[in-house]
């Protein structure tokens, strides 16, 4: 018999797709579509960017379901005083682990600024091709490439479960 999380394929990977997941890929995908959507159904740019703000909640809450489930930390107590009578009491366990070259903190900083140059400029390009699209006639311009790209992060999101299970499952082998 198959695993609840399995499906009824023949494939050797069964996915762990618990219901929390599940929701969160088709939430994730459709907040995905309505966002390169959302130019042909709101035209006021205020109105565009408060419900956006939304939509960054809902994949927020899709990226967390992807977390893997076997992470959590046992309980804190807060009562306990770990520290006392330990033979490094008093030294801190992260003296010289913590202090990055500057080189690398530059390297670091680039990075994030050039992911985040990248990331607007594909987002300007992709909102101006809708608009030329809609400016030539093209009826849903911008639902259009929602959809492509709802569909791309979905696939994604099952990807990364599937790599999830194809790893797990070579761990326990």
């Amino acid at each position: 018999m198959a695993s609840p999380h399995s499906c009824p394929c023949p494939c050797s990977v069964s996915l762990p797709v618990s219901p929390t997941r599940a929701a969160g890929i088709a939430v994730g995908a459709g907040a995905t579509l309505a966002w390169y959507a959302l130019p042909d159904y709101v035209r006021s740019r205020p109105l565009r960017a408060l419900v956006k703000t939304g939509l960054l909640g809902a994949i927020g809450w899709s990226i967390v379901t992807m977390l893997p489930e076997d992470g959590e930390l046992p309980p804190y107590d807060d009562e306990t005083d770990c520290s006392k009578g330990s033979p490094v009491a008093g030294e801190d366990p992260l003296t010289g682990v913590t202090e990055a070259e500057p080189r690398e903190l530059a390297v670091l900083a680039g990075a994030a600024l050039g992911s985040a140059m990248i990331t607007v400029g594909v987002e300007r390009w992709l909102f101006r091709r809708g608009e030329r699209r809609r400016a030539e006639g093209v009826r849903f311009a911008h639902t259009r490439q929602g959809l492509v790209l709802g569909a791309l992060e979905a696939v994604g999101a099952v990807a990364t479960l599937a790599g999830e299970a194809a790893s797990s499952a070579r761990d326990e082998a």
